[in-house]
């Protein structure tokens, strides 16, 4: 038998003796594993710890950890939003069928605007806790710049 692969990952089996006869069996993709997006999301809320560690008393602490695991996932889906929406135009046509079209808001950038927003009142949220002038903020204000401008 031989394979021949098209570029649609098409691949069509033939044997010698039955070349009229063909097979099709899609080329297997890879898929990411389910858990792939949780080591980014470990990863940002360390970093987030490691910023606030000192800085914010451990009472306080307690209670915006809850606040800090979202701000860690909001950061996490914003990077991938990005990567995402980066070959994409702000604008989408649409056609409603009824004669009506035109151009609108990709909806993409809407949410990754509204993403972006509640990203940015978290952060706000724990540096509103730290005292005022402190390194910690000021590498808070860094994170969220970082993911402002995509660093």
């Amino acid at each position: 038998m031989r394979a021949e692969v098209f570029r649609t990952g098409v691949v069509l089996w033939r044997s010698e003796k039955y070349a009229k006869v063909p097979r099709f069996r899609r080329k297997s993709r890879r898929v990411p594993r389910r858990g792939a997006g949780n080591r980014f999301y470990q990863s940002e809320l360390k970093r987030l710890q490691r910023l606030t560690k000192d800085v914010i008393p451990d009472d306080k602490r307690t209670a915006i950890m809850p606040l800090m695991s979202n701000i860690a996932f909001l950061k996490v889906k914003l990077d991938q939003a990005r990567v995402e929406l980066m070959g994409e135009s702000i604008f989408t046509e649409y056609d409603n069928g009824g004669g009506q079209s035109g151009l609108r808001e990709h909806p993409g950038f809407s949410a990754y605007n509204k993403l972006f927003t509640t990203f940015a009142r978290g952060i706000k949220q724990i540096t509103d806790m730290m005292p005022s002038g402190s390194t910690a903020a000021d590498a808070l204000v860094d994170y969220l710049n970082e993911t402002r401008f995509g660093g």
